[in-house]
């Protein structure tokens, strides 16, 4: 790291130190049952390849300022949540990379004698990057409103039916064909194990809309398997699987795919907790004569209490990208694959309720069979996240 690079992290840690000589004695604001949570966070991170390319790369120091507030009411069995973040970026040598990102979102649940209300807004203006296949960062605005209600119509048995609606704009003039919109419709049959655990059965129609590239247009038909809910006291899972049928509305190939996603929380034993994430499914390419690709993801996050304050997080992650329409390769004469690692290791510190100290080290490589597409990617990072 450069000069630059250096005062830039002495003043991460200066901040840290400031943090910890601040009084204990900070709480949220309670305004008559409506709880105010300001925050703002510091995070400084080295990136020695931002353009995860493999050749010609291009390292550098990122400071990330990030105020943000939330705000909470639970009046009798209802919930109602909403926050927003600002993520100021700026870079020490690529300054045109400099940005703002922002993200809010609004979260309500509404219970009533046998009736549940669900709604959700998420609303995001990001560069982050979109995918695990583009490593060019993208400037877009991705929003999601979505709605459900669920009714248990007798017994243990109730029924769910859902709506969203999302729309992604992409910003940078190169990406205008991946500009659609999506309307999803799903129903489902639940039947409850216990209080807070349920099995289903589900059906979803997803319709894609593509601004101007009508080639992408597309309609999905789901048919899923699903359990939610604390299977144990220790175990929680969230997780549906089952076939997609996509048709496209030009002359391209229908597409039968097996789909799923899963998000399940073990706890072994008390000062340890283990996280995993997999998930299958079909998403927009930007390769060469693809207008889809399956890909398959898996993470994986520990989470050790040394003590109440210091946790450690050891994480991998394992996925694959595979292309169905892609051109050949000419050197193998095969289709683009792609295998996506990744690993790192976390460390948290809380000295008081309200101010938390961060810092890790992750690592990310991909290697395909269409080799100008290897990278590999180191980041070291640390975070100082003051709240109310």
């Amino acid at each position: 790291m450069n000069q630059k690079c250096w005062r830039m992290l002495l003043l991460g840690m200066c901040v840290g130190l400031v943090a910890l000589a601040l009084p204990p004695h900070a709480m949220a604001i309670d305004l008559d049952g409506i709880k105010v949570t300001p925050s703002i966070a510091y995070t400084g991170e080295y990136d020695d390849n931002l353009y995860r390319t493999q050749f010609n790369k291009r390292s550098d120091y990122v400071n990330t300022f990030s105020p943000g507030i939330a705000v909470e009411a639970t009046p009798g069995n209802h919930s109602i949540k909403a926050g927003y973040k600002l993520d100021i970026l700026k870079y020490t040598s690529h300054t045109n990379f400099d940005t703002y990102r922002h993200h809010a979102d609004l979260v309500g649940i509404f219970k009533f004698n046998r009736v549940e209300l669900r709604l959700k807004e998420d609303f995001r203006k990001t560069d982050d990057f979109p995918t695990s296949e583009l490593t060019k960062r993208v400037k877009r605005n991705e929003n999601f409103l979505s709605g459900g209600v669920d009714y248990d119509f007798i017994e243990r048995w109730g029924i769910g039916l859902d709506f969203i609606w999302g729309d992604i704009n992409n910003l940078h003039p190169d990406f205008d064909f991946l500009d659609r919109r999506t309307y999803t419709f799903a129903t489902n049959i639940y039947y409850r194990i216990t209080a807070k655990t349920r099995v289903f059965a589900e059906y979803d129609f997803v319709r894609e809309l593509y601004r101007y590239d009508h080639t992408r247009t597309n309609n999905r038909y789901r048919g899923l398997i699903g359990v939610r809910g604390d299977l144990t006291e220790r175990f929680n899972v969230t997780g549906k699987a089952g076939y997609e049928h996509l048709t496209f509305h030009t002359a391209r190939n229908d597409q039968d795919n097996f789909v799923t996603s899963i998000e399940a929380n073990y706890k072994p034993v008390e000062r340890l907790g283990i996280g995993l994430i997999l998930k299958r499914s079909v998403e927009n390419s930007t390769f060469t004569n693809n207008a889809q690709y399956e890909t398959f993801s898996s993470n994986l996050v520990l989470t050790y209490n040394f003590t109440p304050k210091l946790t450690i997080l050891p994480r991998g992650s394992l996925g694959v990208d595979q292309y169905r329409e892609s051109v050949l390769n000419i050197d193998r004469m095969e289709k683009r694959v792609d295998y996506n690692y990744g690993g790192g290791l976390g460390i948290r510190y809380t000295p008081q309720k309200w101010v938390v100290l961060e810092g890790g080290y992750d690592f990310t490589r991909r290697d395909s069979n269409f080799n100008t597409n290897d990278y590999d990617d180191n980041r070291v990072s640390f975070t100082v996240t003051l709240s109310m």
